[in-house]
């Protein structure tokens, strides 16, 4: 199968701590973020390098290009092929979850932009299923919980397009003066067969997945994924109490651009025991 992968980009990133006082100010200085490091650099919103970088290419823009590729080669079965994405507030909210962050209250998992100022560890890799444009791969780059950002896209024309916008991507935190703690990669390939061995959080944006695909991809999960994995996975649902069990309440609500609908996030954890052996 033939698979491109995007160059990688590692740099140093810092985080915003907590003061010497009052919670309120320090909840200000969470809403500010150092994407990157080094004496002096300048604070910046993950969110302003997102939307810098993604001005041109909305949810409309990328799901033009899916229809016009299914159109000319049918690659995914039905609707398999339509293209989803979430707002970037709850793509952050939700991938804070997933990577068992810490130290933050109510306030802050509102806050689109909140810093934590403690985790219990950084998740060492992320994985979108079907990535797309790649904004869920660049977002969680964004939220510093991750050393490594990977996806994987079936579409051509939608990875060169999302190859153009991580080149973008770079070009606009460069602009912001600061760099940004992750290595990052867009591949072309099928989902099916892409690595999720060492993923500590995988995303799925299912919508469209037909049963057949939904069924391949939980057997996939059940077998190559690590004890601890995460996967989120969008509109469907993985059968539980096999290797997939829900963590912490199993379920979020989340916004998609361009529209007020809300989609289901399903949240699984893969256990391994004697129960799901």
């Amino acid at each position: 199968m033939r698979q491109r992968v995007v160059r990688h980009v590692d740099a140093r990133g810092v985080r915003v701590g907590g003061g010497d006082g009052a919670r309120d100010d320090a909840r200000r200085r969470r809403r500010r973020r150092v994407v990157g490091g080094g004496d002096g650099a300048r604070a910046v919103r993950g969110e302003d390098v997102y939307d810098a970088t993604y001005a041109m290419r909305d949810r409309d823009y990328a799901l033009d290009i899916a229809e016009r590729s299914h159109a000319t080669r049918a690659r995914a079965a039905g609707d398999e092929w339509f293209y989803g994405e979430l707002a970037y507030g709850d793509a952050r909210r939700v991938l804070r979850r997933a990577a068992r962050v810490v130290g933050w209250d109510d306030d802050d998992d509102d806050d689109d932009d909140a810093e934590s100022t403690s985790t219990s560890s950084t998740a060492g890799e992320f994985v979108d299923l079907g990535s797309g444009m790649g904004k869920m791969v660049t977002c969680a780059a964004l939220t510093g919980l991750f050393a490594r950002s990977r996806g994987v896209e079936l579409l051509p024309e939608l990875h060169d397009e999302a190859s153009a916008a991580l080149e973008t991507f770079y070009e606009r935190v460069r602009d912001a003066g600061t760099s940004v703690e992750c290595s990052i990669s867009l591949s072309l390939g099928n989902l099916l067969t892409f690595d999720v061995s060492n993923a500590d959080v995988i995303y799925i944006h299912a919508t469209c997945f037909t049963p057949e695909l939904l069924h391949a991809t939980a057997m996939k999960l059940a077998n190559e994924c690590k004890s601890g994995t995460r996967v989120l996975i969008m509109s469907k649902q993985l059968p539980e109490g096999w290797v997939f069990e829900a963590f912490d309440g199993g379920y979020m609500a989340l916004a998609q651009p361009q529209t007020h609908w809300k989609l289901d996030c399903w949240m699984y954890e893969v256990r391994r025991g004697s129960s799901s052996s």
